[in-house]
């Protein structure tokens, strides 16, 4: 039975389940985090909308009302029969990752110019294990026990192993890209217990392990390639006013600070996601939930406040991308739009209870 998308996202950030095996995994955050059920949201996001993906210019007020900023929407429908994604060759610039439903439809890659192509029957709920990089060009799955990123304009495929002593429990995922799309650093974890963190570079394929130093989780990397990091402490000192993070390279910290709410609580997991130059997180206030933007150095430049029925999904070129949810989802529409300071510009109209996975969509 599929679940209203709303509770989908509460189960999904509130348990963390194995994603090796595809056939009886839904891919869920784990405790810590809140909502990766779309994109589920990382390091660098961009929506890549068929060429309309204008920049915005941040303004550096925080409002509390966004106008509408005319552009057009592409409807998307699961295709009654689509070829299936060859193994290997160019097919394309990937658009969206996508499922019309949270448990047993199949998911789709969607390119920029229309086309889509079916990524298996039944694969694993995509938010979490599935990722197009920032520019859409590579997309990562998995791939029995490791990981495989792929060129989609080209021939060329990656492969991440299991490391030494890697065990049937564990799996790989994309934990944070660059916004270049020049490196996606993956976690191979079961539950949400990290054992290895991996850097792939692109297109070269050179894979390094990162060692960092012990309850350090990298929460995203910066123009510059260096790591911003969570000391996991601060997981379990609830509620939260104020997370810090550290910049990998310099050892300088940074500390983000709510406004008017909490930054996590026994409900709210915490929520980091970092794009380019650009750091956000969740605020909460009651049943109110704001996106909050900073800059590297720890400084607010954006509050958006989102409405009931818009769920967030995670910053993109140009704004944040949330979801509007309609009341009656087995029948509605549900409307992704990207939302920033300057005003709100539609996305991408998708069914009722569809998850997506945007462009530069992982962990962080």
């Amino acid at each position: 039975m599929n679940l209203p998308l709303g509770e989908a996202y509460h189960h999904l950030d509130q348990d963390v389940r194995d994603y090796a095996d595809a056939d009886r995994a839904l891919v869920a955050l784990r405790t810590r985090r809140t909502r990766q059920a779309l994109i589920a949201g990382s390091a660098a996001l961009m929506v890549i909308v068929g060429g309309i993906a204008a920049v915005q210019q941040l303004l550096p007020g925080p409002p509390d009302i966004v106008a509408t900023v005319a552009s057009p929407t592409r409807v998307v429908e699961p295709p009654a029969e689509a070829p299936t994604l060859p193994s290997a060759g160019p097919v394309g610039r990937g658009a969206m990752v996508y499922t019309a439903c949270q448990s047993k439809c199949p998911t789709f890659l969607l390119l920029t110019d229309g086309r889509q192509y079916l990524l298996g029957e039944r694969t694993v709920n995509p938010p979490g294990n599935i990722t197009l990089s920032p520019d859409g060009r590579w997309l990562g799955q998995p791939v029995g026990g490791g990981y495989a990123v792929r060129d989609l304009l080209g021939a060329t495929v990656h492969r991440l192993d299991p490391p030494a002593g890697g065990n049937a429990d564990s799996s790989y995922s994309p934990w944070a890209w660059s916004a270049d799309s020049r490196r996606l650093i993956a976690g191979y974890h079961a539950s949400g217990d990290v054992s290895f963190y991996a850097s792939l570079e692109l297109p070269s394929g050179r894979t390094t392990e990162l060692r960092l130093p012990p309850q350090q989780e990298p929460v995203g990397l910066l123009p510059s390639g260096g790591l911003l990091l969570l000391g996991q402490s601060q997981y379990g000192k609830l509620p939260l006013e104020r997370i810090t993070l550290t910049h990998a390279n310099t050892g300088r910290t940074v500390t983000l600070t709510s406004g008017a709410g909490l930054l996590a609580d026994a409900d709210h997991g915490l929520w980091i996601q970092v794009n380019d130059k650009r750091v956000f997180t969740l605020e909460y206030s009651g049943d109110r939930t704001t996106v909050l933007e900073f800059d590297p150095r720890g400084k607010r430049v954006a509050r958006l406040p989102l409405s009931a029925d818009q769920f967030p999904i995670g910053p993109v070129d140009g704004g944040f991308a949330v979801m509007r949810i309609p009341r009656d989802q087995a029948n509605g529409r549900q409307k992704l739009e990207s939302i920033s300071p300057s005003g709100r510009r539609p996305l991408f109209d998708v069914p009722g209870l569809a998850a997506v996975v945007l462009p530069g969509g992982a962990r962080h």
